[in-house]
This record gives structure tokens, sequence and C-alpha cells, in this order.
């Protein structure tokens, strides 16, 4: 099943160690009781600095920001620490993960299984797996209401969206289109956008009553989502026509842009100003300007891309790559490539996978 579900989805200066340098300080050519006065004085100052400095580098610890990619193909969550860029840890959680949803107040990151039916729950404070929610389907796009009251799941083979409660795990059921991938909410909590791919179509639906208001025609096989911080902009990845569909949120008014072969996900600037679009067949990022329309520059990655996230702290996007079972970082101020950090088989990472932690 899991690899029908992907092919089908695509068609610190110089320092010394301390011990060193208090040696070198106190180093004498003779016995003189002022000069080790001196060094005594001068040592305390030293440790005092390494103290502070010690205690400033724990609290940047607590403000690190993480990417949690899905890899596929091992059941596991590779967790990269976006400052170092490396994996801190890697996570077992059920058969064939696929989405990401990350719950910053809540310490939480909720990962969809597609072939155990299910969604993994990491608390972040210490990486472990906490529970799991059996869905009894085939769960993929995930997305978290900004109040993390509810997590949405899109169930692939059943044509629903569950609403599941972040407290009880009870969930509210809706029935929408063929084949509903990619979910996000808006930033008043109220309106879910659905991408349903073989309906060729994004569903508006009422948060509290879990109804549908509107559908909006889009390009062939929507499936990633993505919408902007103010909400103002949607945009849908048509996979089988290679366009995204920009939407105005206010007005429904629909602008479609050119991008690489078989696109997937996309990522918005925080200003809101460009668009970062995977395209799996063409192991590239298309950037695109969202005023003109015009294609920045194309940015090659790894193999087969797929989730894409920024953290816009650190002016970074991360993209999973799943044919080469990776996550290709780029520079969003220069658009540059900057590495490329191993993880596990088949990395997707699909969702919005990067987790600030709360003040």
């Amino acid at each position: 099943m899991m690899q029908f579900f992907h092919i089908s989805s695509i068609i610190e200066s110089n320092h010394l160690p301390v011990s060193q340098l208090i040696f070198k300080v106190m180093k004498p050519n003779k016995f003189n009781f002022t000069k080790i006065s001196s060094h005594i004085i001068l040592i305390s100052m030293i440790l005092a600095i390494l103290s502070c400095s010690t205690g400033a580098n724990t609290n940047a610890g607590t403000t690190q920001h993480y990417a949690y990619i899905t890899n596929q193909g091992a059941n596991t969550v590779s967790v990269i620490n976006t400052h170092s860029n490396q994996v801190t840890h890697t996570i077992h959680v059920g058969k064939a993960p696929v989405g990401v949803a990350v719950a910053a107040q809540l310490k939480r990151v909720y990962i969809s299984n597609v072939e155990s039916q299910d969604i993994s729950v990491i608390n972040t404070q210490n990486n472990t797996l906490i529970d799991t929610i059996k869905v009894n389907g085939a769960p993929v796009g995930l997305a978290i209401s900004p109040d993390e009251k509810t997590l949405y799941a899109a169930d692939w083979f059943n044509n629903r969206v569950l609403a599941i409660s972040t407290t009880t795990n009870t969930a509210r059921v809706l029935s929408i289109g063929e084949a509903p991938a990619g979910l996000v909410v808006s930033p008043d909590n109220k309106t879910l956008y659905i991408t349903n791919r073989d309906s060729n179509d994004i569903a508006l639906i009422d948060a509290d009553t879990l109804t549908i208001k509107h559908r909006i025609q889009v390009g062939k096989h929507p499936f990633g989502i993505a919408l902007s911080a103010s909400g103002k902009l949607l945009a849908s990845v048509n996979v089988q026509d290679d366009t995204v569909s920009i939407i105005n949120t206010g007005t429904n008014d629909i602008q479609s842009m050119k991008v690489g072969y078989h696109p997937y996900c996309a990522a918005f600037s925080a200003d809101e100003k460009t668009l970062y679009v995977t395209n799996t067949q063409d192991d590239s990022v298309t950037v695109l300007d969202i005023a003109s329309g015009k294609v920045v520059t194309t940015v090659n990655v790894g193999s087969t891309p797929e989730g894409i996230s920024i953290d816009h702290a650190s002016h970074r996007a991360y993209v999973a790559n799943w044919g080469s079972n990776n996550v290709s970082v780029i520079d969003t101020n220069t658009n540059q490539l900057l590495t490329t950090i191993n993880t596990g088989e088949k990395s997707r990472a699909f969702g919005q996978f990067i987790l600030s932690p709360q003040p």
C-alpha cells in the first residue's frame, strides 16, 4: 500500500578548553604573591564569564526550532534542530507515516500513518511517542487549528475528514470530495480548507458546524495546500497540470502560475510576497514572485522533493526528499542551497512540520 499510495499521489576565535585557559593564566615565572593575587582575580572573572555564557546557551536551547520529518519507508520521524541542522532524535511511529501537524502550545506533534491507519502523538519536550489515535481509514494530510483545540485529518481512501478534539481524541466526521489530501485552517479558526485531488477542487468548511460553505475549482489533481500568515492568500498545488492556484480568500479570485514538473507542496514567505513550490519530477523548488506571477529562480534539491516548510526565524526552507532520503535546506534570503541532511527512508513530511516553541 505504501508504494501504491505514493505513486498514485504524485502521478563559536580560537577557544581553549577551560583547563588550558586557567593553566595559561596561572603559569608563573617566579613565586610572587602579588601576581598570584592578580591571577586569582583574573581567574574569577574568567569563570564568571564562562558561567554567564553557559547560562545563555542553555536559555537559547529552550527556544530552538525543530523540523519533524516523516520517513514513510522506515516508519520513523527524524527531528532536526534548525539551528545546527543536525538530526537530534529518531522516533518510531506507526506504519508508513506521511502527514505532520505541530502544536507548539500543547507541545505535541501529530503524525498520520497510512498503513497502520492511525495517528501518532509525540511529546516534543522529550521527543517520545505518548499516544496513538485510531482512525480506521487512511489518514494523509493533517492540520491543527491555531487555538490547538482541533486536529483535522484527511482520510484519503474513505473520502472524509475527521475533526479530532485534542483533549478527548473524540472525532466528528465530514464526508467530502474525492481523495482529500491537504488541509489548512484559517487564523481565526473558523474555516478549514481541503484539497480534493480527484474532484479538482478546494472545499471551504465551516469549522464550527463542519459543513461545506463553498467549493473552488482549481487545477488538475490538487494535493498540497498552503495559507499565508495573514490568511489572505491560499495556494493549491496542482500536480497534474504543473501549476499552483493562488486564491484571494477575501474575494475567491484565482491566479494560476506555472511551476515545475509534478509539483507537490508549497510554503509562503513571512512577508507573503514569495511562494516556494516543490517539484517532484524535476528535483527542484520553484521560487515564485506572487505579485508578478513570475519565477524568481529554481533551486535544485534532492530526489523527489515533497514536503516543504519555512523556519522564518532562521530564514531557511526545509525540503523533504522522498527519493534521496534526506532534507535540503535553502537560504530564503539568497535562495541558495545551504546543506543536505540525511534523514530516513522515503522522507515525505506532508504538512506544516516546523515547530517554533512558544515563550
